[in-house]
């Protein structure tokens, strides 16, 4: 359903522009959900608003994103408004922020099914009370007239994936839907998506800092570092199967449930931008494996695993 192939973003930073996106490069079926992980700024958010089309004014793109046999970054007109109104849903991470709070939530819902796909609104309304019915929310005729304010974060962002479903899409690019939300509340939204997911065979980019939540929700799962996917494998070998050395950073970076440690294992170093990287393996002024090699060569993706010393460690 979506493929992209070596994806590079440039965005104009005081002028000049820099790369956040460095090569990027994988595939989503239908029906499946894909896992993007890794540290802030490694460029997963920029990955999703790339598919979406969603990037600010004076960013460029090379590289190639294919949605159902059409070229994503040709779009235009028309075309981009079905696209992103019908074919690709974006769920944000924080739902305040993405609402208007001086909108009713019947507004947020039905405006680009109204001004995009041509519903007439109590049509469209309709629509909208069901899907929150399926997500979840009853007395879905009162909530279209209340205001962001007057909702929970937890139905806040039902609101959300109602939203995002009411143009029926084939992909949904869920960035973090769950960070802001209690434990429950974020089981009961996952469960809402997994059962969409089941139901409608949408295929979802799940984007995540939590390991386990995309081990137990996605099929497969690349890790990006620096602008730059570094790892791809199925979920289930995420914990035990995981080679690349900052992939293994991240796991054992977590807390434990069935050890007591005094402090735990970290990954030395700062996160870095792609337009921060240095020469060479971006990683290797944190990795503990690196050698003259890392620092000199860029290493290439060899079956799914960017990394020079992959054999050895």
């Amino acid at each position: 359903m979506l493929e992209i192939t070596n994806l590079r973003v440039r965005l104009p930073v005081e002028g000049q522009p820099r790369t956040v996106i460095h090569d990027v490069s994988f595939a989503i079926g239908a029906g499946e959900a894909f896992g993007l992980i890794g540290e802030s700024g490694s460029g997963k958010s920029m990955t999703a608003k790339a598919v979406a089309r969603l990037l600010p004014e004076g960013a460029a793109c090379e590289g190639a994103i294919v949605f159902d046999d059409r070229p994503v970054l040709e779009l235009g007109g028309e075309d981009l408004r079905r696209y992103r109104s019908h074919d690709v849903a974006m769920i944000f991470q924080d739902p305040r922020a993405s609402i208007n709070p001086v909108r009713t939530v019947g507004d947020f819902l039905t405006e680009a099914a109204r001004t995009n796909l041509g519903m007439r609104r109590p049509a469209a309304e309709e629509k909208a009370v069901a899907l929150l019915a399926e997500v979840g929310i009853a007395d879905g005729g009162r909530r279209l007239r209340q205001y962001p304010h007057q909702l929970s974060g937890g139905l806040l962002q039902r609101v959300m994936i109602a939203s995002a479903l009411m143009g029926d899409p084939r992909l949904l690019l869920a960035d973090e839907p769950t960070t802001a939300l209690d434990v429950t509340t974020q089981s009961e939204v996952m469960a809402i998506l997994g059962r969409l997911r089941a139901e409608h065979g949408v295929a979802m980019l799940f984007i995540t800092h939590d390991l386990e939540l995309a081990g137990a929700v996605c099929d497969r799962i690349g890790v990006m570092y620096a602008g730059s996917l570094v790892e791809q494998l199925p979920s289930t070998a995420l914990h035990e199967d995981a080679v690349h050395p900052y992939t293994r950073g991240l796991l054992t970076s977590r807390p434990s449930v069935t050890e007591t440690v005094r402090r735990l294992p970290v990954i030395p170093g700062k996160p870095l931008s792609a337009f921060e990287a240095p020469d060479g393996c971006a990683f290797a002024p944190r990795c503990p494996h690196a050698i003259d090699t890392c620092r000199d060569e860029e290493p290439a993706l060899v079956d799914d695993v960017r990394c020079h010393r992959v054999g050895d460690i």
